[in-house]
């Protein structure tokens, strides 16, 4: 849960450059093994480009506007110098790559999804505790860096982009969502119990995510169960977490926002090569 303010943001700290000449790159691992979840460090800006990616179970990676959910071989570019923080859920594997932009062969310049090929993932992991010839080590990064740059195939269903409004009135509204999102009260019942009115709601959700507060947690209420059910959850069980009475309205939903059915989904991603290629 992006448990920050916005004055919190804008006092992200700038931690140094890790990449020491000549070399191109570095990464560091985070496990999520202390409780359900790492506790969240504060938000904080690197000098280069960092690639997060999962390794296996589940990463969070959280921008002020912004959160995504990432499952094995999934990434997200940050660029530099941009506010964000991460966590992996207990008993999974997060990996940060920090490349600086004059070593890239094009600069990010916006936040952006990729899938990090299997190959990529376990020669990052493997310059991390192996040593080797400088130069050795070199051209092997400056061939990494050329893969992730590979247009990419079709990434695994069930990314999981959450936009965020930044507006301090909603926060604790916003917070209660992601905490919750079976929460089986009304929208107006739930906008109540923080003191606030469903017009400024509307107003704010509207203007900062481009849609009403309602269809944000119907969103988020669909991203989690999308995941849970490639997870394994059977579909009734998904539907009852994220706040559906019946197995049929939670089909109707999904199908009107992804198109297809719960089962068509999960079928989809099984079928993905790239599913069997990451999902650990």
């Amino acid at each position: 849960m992006n448990a920050y303010r916005r004055d919190e943001w804008d006092a992200s700290g700038a931690h140094p450059s890790t990449v020491v000449a000549p070399y191109l790159m570095s990464t560091g691992v985070g496990a999520g093994d202390e409780g359900p979840s790492r506790a969240i460090a504060p938000p904080h800006m690197h000098p280069d480009a960092m690639l997060a990616w999962c390794y296996r179970g589940t990463v969070w990676v959280y921008l002020q506007e912004s959160m995504w959910r990432l499952a094995p071989g999934q990434g997200v570019w940050i660029p530099a110098n941009t506010a964000h923080t991460t966590r992996q859920e207990r008993d999974s594997t997060g990996c940060y790559t920090y490349i600086p932009d004059d070593a890239l062969l094009s600069p990010v310049s916006a936040v952006t999804r990729v899938l990090v090929p299997r190959a990529v993932q376990e020669m990052l992991l493997h310059l991390g505790i192996n040593d080797m010839d400088e130069g050795l080590r070199v051209r092997i990064q400056a061939v990494l860096i050329e893969m992730l740059h590979q247009p990419a195939p079709t990434a695994l269903s069930g990314w999981g982009e959450v936009p965020l409004p930044a507006d301090e009135r909603v926060r604790a509204l916003v917070q209660a969502v992601l905490a919750d999102p079976g929460d089986t009260r009304t929208l107006g019942a739930i906008v109540a119990a923080h003191g606030l009115h469903e017009r400024t709601v509307l107003r704010v959700f509207s203007q900062e995510v481009g849609m009403s507060f309602g269809q944000w947690r119907t969103g988020v209420r669909l991203t989690l169960a999308a995941q849970l059910m490639v997870d394994g959850t059977p579909v009734g069980v998904a539907a009852h977490r994220c706040g559906y009475s019946t197995t049929s309205a939670f089909s109707a939903a999904f199908k009107d926002r992804f198109g297809m059915t719960p089962r068509q989904h999960v079928a989809r991603v099984q079928a993905d090569a790239a599913h069997h290629l990451y999902w650990r």
